[in-house]
């Protein structure tokens, strides 16, 4: 036999190998697909992937989610039947919540991706009220079964997140960012007021006075120059003394005595 015609009787097994394995893996997804039709949910997998940061949120009330409280049952229905789309809605309304993802498998099981909202700082208003700003700029309530440790903002804050004070909540979101991006200053600031006039004060969590940082302009600036400040006066002045460190005009600090 010719060593071309061999060469041809090879390729042309080859390609008849290639077009069986391409109908048997297409007739295994056919019956794969036809299987998931009928199988039913046999187990449901809960994962917070923000689990170890906040629990806001319970595995049991995700569950009840999935279940719209009993009225929709997923266990025992058939894949077919249950909408995903709709209970990632339906997880979605809680305000601790981020983002759901729903997948089933062939085997019956459903998985659910659950990523809690993520606070970035805590509102006490002059009102009293209170709640949390997410790194997204939203609120979340106040929860009974957990306490993140965050730095506070008071004073001159509304009872919600509204259109009107966006703004506000934007630089206060740079602001916080900021401060938790510096070990030093995290470590040194522990809360923020609004005044009445729009300036931020910050206080100390170890010395006697306020920061008046004025507005969000030149934050790095604003930032570098009280380090350094800090630094070379420390072991020259009594911090006791003094109740206001103004920083709101360029390149100046401003000491104001009690």
């Amino acid at each position: 036999m010719k060593k071309t015609t061999k060469r041809y009787i090879i390729q042309g097994l080859k390609v008849a190998l290639i077009m069986v394995f391409g109908i048997l893996f297409i007739a295994i997804l056919i019956k794969a697909r036809i299987q998931a039709g009928e199988t039913v949910c046999n187990e449901i997998q809960v994962n917070v992937k923000n689990a170890d940061e906040f629990q806001f949120i319970a595995e049991n009330e995700i569950i009840d989610f999935i279940n719209n409280y009993g009225k929709d049952v997923v266990i025992n229905q058939r894949l077919k039947d249950i909408s995903k789309s709709e209970i990632e809605a339906r997880i979605e309304q809680s305000e601790y919540i981020e983002k759901a993802d729903v997948f089933t498998n062939f085997e019956g099981k459903m998985r659910v991706d659950v990523t809690q909202k993520t606070p970035i700082y805590r509102v006490f208003n002059n009102n009293g009220v209170s709640y949390y700003v997410s790194n997204k700029g939203e609120s979340i309530p106040i929860s009974s079964k957990f306490t993140p440790r965050l730095i506070v903002a008071s004073g001159n804050l509304s009872k919600q997140l509204t259109t009107d004070n966006i703004k506000l909540h934007e630089d206060l979101l740079e602001l916080v960012a900021f401060i938790n991006r510096n070990s030093f200053w995290e470590a040194m600031i522990g809360q923020i007021e609004v005044a009445n006039n729009g300036d931020f004060l910050l206080y100390s969590k170890i010395d006697e006075h306020v920061v008046n940082l004025g507005n969000t302009d030149n934050l790095e600036d604003k930032f570098k120059f009280l380090q350094v400040f800090y630094k070379k006066a420390i072991k020259k002045v009594d911090w006791k003394q003094y109740e206001e460190i103004n920083l709101k005009f360029k390149g100046q600090i401003i000491c104001k005595k009690k």
